[in-house]
């Protein structure tokens, strides 16, 4: 008797949470089996297959408070998406002007510190040295700048919040 239970339970398990298109090729063979020889679950497949279709007939009405307040939500949603990728995209136009224009004006500086060494006659490692350090400066300042900022930030708020 037990067994027999188990069956119908399975079978009734299988048609109410996932429905014949959810399931596995197996659990649908066996339940199309099961449901051919029993009765009741034949009968329980038939109510829920009724009661699916009586509820989607009933038609679902929302509040027009709901509605516009979702339509308001879904508006602000896509503005705010789209202002990020149009901030996505000058932010990619920036870099790659700004890492053109960096190879750019490197190259010349470049040329310019070599004439510069050519001149002065200072031995090329020493021009080089000077180069190297004319280049990194602005990048080591901002840093040292930056970093003094958010220890700032981190001292008056107790975290920085981004």
């Amino acid at each position: 008797m037990s067994r027999s239970n188990d069956a119908h339970d399975r079978a009734r398990q299988l048609i109410v949470l996932a429905g014949p298109e959810a399931l596995s090729q197996a659990d649908q063979t066996w339940l199309t089996t099961h449901v051919e020889t029993c009765a009741s679950c034949r009968a329980f497949t038939e109510n829920a297959r009724e009661t699916i279709h009586a509820l989607r007939g009933i038609p679902i009405a929302a509040e027009r408070s709901l509605v516009s307040t979702t339509k308001m939500t879904v508006r602000r949603r896509a503005l705010e998406l789209q202002r990020q990728r149009e901030r996505l995209w000058m932010v990619s136009i920036s870099c790659i002007a700004v890492t053109l224009f960096a190879a750019l004006t490197t190259a010349a500086m470049w040329r310019g510190f070599g004439w510069l060494g050519e001149r002065t006659q200072l031995a090329s490692s020493v021009w080089q040295v000077a180069f190297l350090v004319f280049c990194l400066m602005p990048a080591l300042v901002v840093g040292m700048f930056l970093l003094a900022r958010e220890t700032q930030l981190s001292d008056h708020t107790g975290g920085y919040s981004g």
